[in-house]
């Protein structure tokens, strides 16, 4: 039970929640692995989990009406999935796939709404999460609208540089296996004209690639850090 515990505890959501509280969730805190590849959940399915991911990537992909596969997000240790869906019982709009092995702790979601039911504070802390959550994935999608493939693409490279990246002297590594038809899937843009722009960003000297991870120039992502 501690090790449950010691799991929420990592939350800033769960801060200042009292002792009582944590261990109402604790029975049903569980540790779960998922092996590369794999999925977590699948679109369609219904899961009554809230996950904490301990370390690992996972992809969020939605297939589409007409066949097509969208990233909508890739999101790594630290991470919270699955709180969106509290106080609603509804299909997963998305499916989960490991982009390496994963390890995560898993509550579940009734333990938590029983929480925020009595306890107001942490209710609006919850609300408030879920509005920043939100705000962002807006702001994302403003961002990238009417932009070019290559604005597009440069943004999510940042993105992923500041929440991926390695700093070293003069690039910053890119610590994620990502291909160039996911970087097209998670940006509405077709693998060759993703190809097409990394080659010029390489030859810009903007962008590099050591045969594992992409890097991009140090002072570029410093420069463009509001981008």
């Amino acid at each position: 039970m501690q090790r449950g515990v010691l799991c929420l505890k990592e939350l800033l959501l769960f801060e200042g929640l009292d002792n009582d509280d944590f261990y109402s969730i604790c029975p049903g805190a569980l540790n779960k692995s998922v092996l590369k590849g794999q999925y977590l959940f699948r679109q369609g399915e219904h899961d009554h989990a809230i996950y904490l991911i301990k370390s690992g990537k996972l992809k969020l992909i939605q297939n589409t009406e007409e066949g097509r596969e969208i990233i909508i997000n890739i999101i790594g240790p630290g991470d919270v999935l699955g709180e969106t869906a509290l106080f609603q019982e509804q299909e997963m709009i998305f499916s989960a796939v490991a982009l390496e092995d994963v390890r995560l702790c898993a509550f579940n979601r009734s333990d938590l709404e029983l929480i925020v039911q009595r306890n107001p504070k942490f209710a609006v802390k919850i609300i408030s999460h879920l509005a920043r959550k939100l705000n962002a994935a807006m702001q994302q999608v403003s961002e990238t609208s009417g932009a070019s493939v290559k604005e597009k693409l440069l943004r999510l490279l940042l993105r992923l540089a500041n929440e991926y990246g390695k700093i070293t002297t003069n690039m910053t590594i890119i610590e994620l296996r990502i291909t160039q038809q996911e970087m097209g899937s998670m940006i509405g843009a077709s693998r060759v004209k993703v190809s097409q722009v990394l080659r010029e960003l390489k030859e810009s000297g903007i962008l590099g690639y050591n045969g594992k991870y992409y890097m991009i120039k140090t002072d570029f992502c410093a420069k463009n850090a509001n981008v």
